[in-house]
């Protein structure tokens, strides 16, 4: 199932000498849709939003410099967007059109999926690897990243489980909330690793990782490429639980920002988008425009950005949810309360 994702590897595209052309083209895929690419396995991943910001030094778990949410306060057209600006009067999120992605990006994205597929596979529940890809394409295409990052989540199926997860690596709080929408019940929940790396290359750690794996695969057999080291890891910066009635779905994911994050958040052409407060909170919620089709991720999404914290919340549900905004908003203003 595909529902969350946070990975570091596509935390570089953004920033990438990409072979034809440069790489601001494949910023289309972003983070929230690479969170959901985690946990919900079975779902179709497709490109919803980009946010700068999440971690430092980078461009992430998905194009990132990172995540977040905003919107449009168009009906189905986005022809104009918002700003959510913070108390010095600085953007700090803002939404707008994503671009189609360029072929070559299709490509890589393609290839690092692939890939990435591979290493988990290796994996047991709840480790976390870098690995070296021996591939001219990929590795020309992201020269300032070259070692990528798998991990396979731990799914927790108790709230008390996933709780002693967040307090023993210090991830993002969540405290279930009291008002979710009549029937739905708590499915399960995880945590992923903070990067330890932040500026790749020009992090002596990273460059040392780098230099071990690509030593490695120098010597290895004709037609061998991936080399995987598992990593040691204590400490995570996001958190996701998602509830379930029979087959639908709403999930919660809470990640951390770097201090002073500025966060883009695209949306589709025919979303209708408008600009919420909520106990006193500025939030912007999306709900879809599409009726049916692979494009939609989501029927609502709803998120916010706790500049006190530096966390970013989004709340979000299935294609074909009978959720309505309201539902989400109740969620947000226990997850609010409780904060």
């Amino acid at each position: 199932m595909r529902e969350f994702q946070h990975t570091v590897q596509d935390e570089s595209i953004k920033e990438m000498d990409l072979l034809p052309t440069k790489a601001s083209k494949i910023q289309v895929f972003d983070v929230t849709d690479k969170v959901m690419d985690r946990v919900y396995q079975k779902e179709q991943r497709k490109a919803r939003l980009f946010a700068k910001g999440l971690r430092s030094g980078i461009a992430v778990p998905a194009m990132i410099s990172f995540f977040v949410l905003g919107a449009s306060l168009t009906g189905y057209a986005a022809s104009q967007y918002l700003e959510f600006r913070n108390s010095k009067g600085d953007v700090v999120l803002n939404t707008a059109k994503a671009d189609e992605p360029t072929d070559f990006a299709k490509t890589y994205s393609r290839l690092l999926n692939a890939y990435s597929q591979q290493v988990k596979d290796q994996l047991q529940p709840g480790e976390y690897a870098a690995y070296y890809i021996k591939d001219d394409f990929m590795n020309n295409a992201d020269r300032s990243n070259p070692i990528k990052f798998e991990y396979k989540q731990g799914e927790f199926s108790s709230f008390n489980s996933l709780q002693n997860e967040i307090k023993r690596t210090h991830a993002p709080r969540l405290d279930s909330p009291s008002h979710l929408p009549n029937g739905y019940r708590f499915d399960y929940g995880y945590v992923y690793p903070a990067f330890m790396y932040p500026k790749f290359l020009q992090n002596k750690e990273y460059r040392t990782l780098a230099d071990e794996l690509i030593q490695k695969s120098k010597t290895a057999p004709a037609g061998e490429k991936l080399f995987i080291k598992k990593l040691s890891w204590e400490k995570a910066d996001f958190t996701a639980a998602r509830y379930v009635k029979g087959s639908d779905y709403v999930s919660i994911s809470i990640t951390t920002l770097t201090p002073d994050s500025k966060l883009t958040v695209f949306q589709n052409d025919r979303d209708a988008a408008e600009k919420l407060t909520i106990k006193g909170t500025a939030a912007y919620y999306i709900k879809s425009g599409e009726i049916s089709g692979a494009s939609i991720t989501s029927k609502n999404r709803l998120g916010w950005k706790d500049d006190d914290h530096h966390l970013l919340y989004e709340i979000y549900d299935n294609p074909s949810s009978p959720l309505v905004k309201q539902d989400l908003v109740k969620i947000a203003e226990d997850l609010l309360t409780s904060h």
